[in-house]
């Protein structure tokens, strides 16, 4: 049988330990916050849901010319604008300098 002295397992554990948090986390850092993006209103008036989808309860109404920040999230077609609000993409035009393509 192969002994490997206590203390040598310890300092091995601890190298790979400190070398698995080094390359894969930042100790003590905070995951990135979402992307934010700016659009302007393209519709007369734009219903906003509470999901994607023209079937959601419609929570809010934006007019044309309004500005909204939104997440960088679209499912079938629906612009994710953040705490449980949706609005169709096809009528939302990015704001100059935004960081989200339509």
């Amino acid at each position: 049988m192969f002994f490997v002295p206590r203390s040598l397992l310890l300092i091995g554990a601890g190298a790979i330990g400190a070398l698995y948090l080094t390359s894969t986390h930042e100790v003590g850092s905070a995951p990135d916050p979402p992307q934010h993006c700016s659009f302007h209103v393209a519709a007369d008036v734009l219903n906003v849901r509470s999901g994607p989808g023209p079937a959601e309860h419609q929570v809010d109404t934006l007019r044309q010319g309004d500005q909204v920040n939104a997440l960088p999230n679209v499912v079938d077609g629906f612009r994710d604008l953040g705490d449980g609000r949706w609005a169709a993409q096809q009528y939302l035009l990015p704001a100059p300098g935004s960081a989200c393509a339509p």
